[in-house]
């Protein structure tokens, strides 16, 4: 990118690793950044229940569009939204995955692998180190709190170890219509087998492993200790995703240190309208809950 390039850049199909074609990001940067801003950058990651191919990093586009035209956008270094590998879909209507496929066939820890090294890749690009508000929605909210809980989840996943350590944590983390408690879901709709078939999908079908690798397991006291800021942005009218889910992920964070009234660990949350892609596919939703996270983050830093 050339220093002399008019402003907003935008950046599409930017490949942040070689382990499939789904691992691209894209970015936009308003305009010039200033040595010491305290400008934060905004990172998207994507939901679908870790498989659906129809759902990509372009659903951040309007939300973007909305932003940019926000009184909030000059606290707003740049956007990124991230493509990860996806869980297996061979039963998709009209693009069904194939087993020779490796960006369709990812399990756990593959998707949070590819999340973090996204981010690694921006953070090495840009050098905002902290100074970044990572937003997810549905299975997107479980990976951006995943980056948080900083666990490492076993002897055979040194990858993700490695790349945590080199990670820095977000100074806030936007989960919007988000999977918290990966039983709990299942449970909920124990009538409705897709719930379990997407979580088996992406984690396994062992269920006693759900719980620790669940947003709401995170030891966020040790893992994410400079963490300002927790926001978790849900609608009553979303179709696919039960109030459940924000009153336990809610619990959890409130037990470790976040508060809503004071302190320095920030718990906010955000009632939306709409159904479950409702928010997010007119932007005005997403975009309302950014505007709320940056709104708090700015007086934060």
């Amino acid at each position: 990118m050339s220093a002399t390039e008019g402003f907003p850049q935008y950046r599409k199909d930017v490949q942040y690793s070689r382990e499939s074609s789904l691992n691209t990001l894209e970015y936009c940067i308003p305009r010039p950044t200033t040595r010491g801003t305290k400008q934060v950058w905004v990172i998207y990651v994507h939901g679908g229940a870790w498989l659906d191919p129809e759902i990509d990093a372009s659903s951040f586009d309007k939300a973007q569009e909305l932003l940019f035209k926000s009184h909030m956008i000059e606290h707003i270094a740049g956007f990124a939204s991230i493509n990860y590998r996806l869980s297996p879909y061979p039963s998709h209507a009209r693009d069904p995955s194939h087993p020779s496929d490796p960006a369709r066939n990812a399990r756990h820890p593959d998707h949070i692998n590819d999340v973090l090294a996204a981010i690694l890749h921006l953070q090495e690009t840009f050098r905002f180190e902290e100074r970044y508000i990572l937003v997810g929605h549905s299975c997107g909210a479980s990976l951006v709190f995943q980056v948080a809980m900083k666990r490492y989840w076993g002897s055979q996943y040194e990858s993700t170890l490695a790349l945590e350590l080199n990670v820095v944590p977000p100074v806030a983390i936007l989960g919007v219509e988000g999977l918290y408690d990966l039983p709990a879901l299942v449970e909920f709709h124990s009538k409705e087998p897709f719930y379990r078939e997407f979580v088996a999908n992406a984690f396994g079908r062992d269920a006693s492993t759900w719980p620790s690798v669940s947003p709401t397991a995170g030891d966020y006291e040790n893992s994410w200790q400079d963490g300002k800021l927790a926001v978790l942005a849900h609608s009553r009218e979303d179709e696919l995703v039960e109030w459940a889910q924000v009153d336990h992920m809610h619990k959890a964070l409130k037990s470790q240190g976040f508060d809503e009234a004071s302190g320095d660990r920030r718990l906010k949350l955000v009632e939306l309208c709409g159904k479950h892609d409702e928010v997010w596919q007119d932007g005005l939703e997403l975009a309302r809950a950014i505007e709320a996270t940056v709104q708090v983050v700015k007086n934060l830093l």
